[in-house]
C-alpha cells in the first residue's frame, strides 16, 4: 500500500471542531500544481474502465482532528488488507469551513490523474469542483456528510442522519416531560445532515408539551460557538431543562457552561466523540449519538475502488448510528 499525507494551509487558525462542521478562516487559494504528489500508479484515461493496477484514489477530508484522523486510519488499514488494491493519497485543510483550500485539491485531484475522490465536503461550495472531476471520468465518493446538490456522486458512505435524529428525538421524549423546555443548538444550517439531526427531535417531541426553542446563532460544530449560544439559551430560558446539539463539541461546551453556572441542565449530543463518553461518564453530559467514522472511510474507499473497476456499488451506504449513555460510554471512549 502506498499512501501521501497533504496538509493545505490557505489561511486561518486551525479551529478546534469536530464532525466536518465547524467554522474557520478562509484566505488565498494555494497553487494546485505544490499540492499533489506524483505517483507512479498508470491513471485512466477514464475511470469507466477497469484499473489495469492498483486504483489511484484521492482521500480528502476537512482537517486533521480526531473524527477525520479515525478516518484515514481505517482507510489506511482497508488499503494494508487489500493489498495492491489502491493507492491512496490523503489530503485536509487546516480549518472546516476552507472552502478554497478543498476545491484546489479537487482540481488538483484532476490535474494529476486520480481516478476517484473519497471526501467529506465542506459544503455546497465545493459542488462546482466536484461536478468538473466527476464530468472528467473521476468517482467521487461523499462519506461523512452528502450534499444533495451535487448529483453527478458514485455514492455516500455516512451516517443516516435521518435515522440518527430520530433516535436523538425518541431518546428524549423518553426523558423528558409535559412542562419541560430544551434548547436545541443547531451545527450549519442549510446542511442536510445537519439538520435532520435536529428536525428528528422536533418531531418526536411535537404535541408531548416539551417547550422547544432554538439558539439564537449556529454552533457550526464549534465548541467556543457552542458556549455562546448555550449562554444564550441559558438567559432566554432560566429555567431549561435540557440542551440539545447537532455536534458533540457545542454539547460538551454547553455542559460546562450550565455546570459554571450552577444549574442542573440535561445535554445530549450528536457524534459519538471520545471526549462526549468522558463527559457521560462524569455525570457532565447524560447522552449522545454515535457516529462510525471508521466504516465510513472503509466503505467510502471500497466502493471507489469497485466503481473504478466496473463493480456495482450502493448509491447510498449507512454506516449506522448507537445511542450512547452511561450504559456503554466506555466502548466509545475512542472511535470505531
Amino acid at each position: 500500500m502506498r499512501s501521501r499525507k497533504i496538509l493545505v494551509s490557505v489561511g486561518g487558525a486551525l479551529a478546534l471542531a469536530t464532525a466536518g462542521c465547524g467554522g474557520g478562516s478562509s484566505g488565498a487559494t494555494p497553487a494546485a500544481s505544490s499540492q499533489a504528489p506524483t505517483s507512479s500508479s498508470p491513471a485512466a484515461e477514464t475511470s469507466t474502465a477497469a484499473a489495469a493496477g492498483p486504483v489511484k484514489v484521492a482521500f480528502i477530508t476537512k482537517f486533521p482532528v480526531a473524527f477525520f484522523t479515525a478516518m484515514e486510519d481505517s482507510a489506511k488499514a482497508w488499503s494494508d488488507q487489500n493489498a495492491g488494491a489502491a493507492d491512496i493519497s490523503y489530503f485536509s485543510c487546516k480549518s472546516p469551513s476552507d472552502v478554497p483550500c478543498q476545491t484546489a485539491q479537487i482540481e488538483d485531484a484532476v490535474a494529476k490523474g486520480f481516478q476517484a475522490i473519497v471526501i467529506t465536503p465542506m459544503g455546497p461550495e465545493v459542488v462546482p469542483a466536484m461536478n468538473a472531476a466527476a464530468d472528467k471520468g473521476l468517482k467521487v465518493i461523499l462519506v461523512d456528510n452528502n450534499l444533495e446538490a451535487f448529483t453527478k456522486r458514485t455514492a455516500v458512505a455516512a451516517t443516516d442522519n435521518v435515522k440518527g435524529g430520530q433516535a436523538a428525538g425518541a431518546y428524549l421524549k423518553s426523558v423528558l416531560k409535559s412542562g419541560d423546555t430544551i434548547g436545541l443548538m443547531e451545527g450549519v444550517r442549510g446542511v442536510p445532515a445537519l439538520d435532520a439531526r435536529i428536525q428528528g427531535v422536533k418531531d418526536a417531541l411535537e404535541g408531548t408539551g416539551v417547550k422547544v426553542i432554538i439558539g439564537g446563532a449556529e454552533t457550526k460544530c464549534d465548541a467556543a460557538k457552542g458556549a455562546t449560544v448555550a449562554q444564550d439559551l441559558l438567559t432566554r430560558a432560566p429555567k431549561l431543562t435540557a440542551i440539545y446539539s447537532a455536534c458533540d463539541d457545542p454539547a460538551i461546551a454547553a455542559a460546562q457552561v450550565a455546570k459554571q453556572k450552577g444549574k442542573k441542565v440535561l445535554v445530549m449530543g450528536y457524534d459519538g466523540l471520545p471526549d462526549a463518553a468522558k463527559a457521560i461518564q462524569a455525570g457532565d453530559m447524560r447522552a449522545t449519538i454515535a457516529q462510525f467514522p471508521g466504516k465510513m472511510a472503509s466503505l467510502g474507499v471500497e466502493a471507489a475502488v469497485n466503481a473504478v473497476q466496473g463493480k456495482p456499488v450502493e448509491a447510498f451506504i449507512d454506516t449506522g448510528t448507537a445511542l450512547v449513555t452511561t450504559d456503554n460510554a466506555a466502548d466509545f471512549l475512542k472511535f470505531q
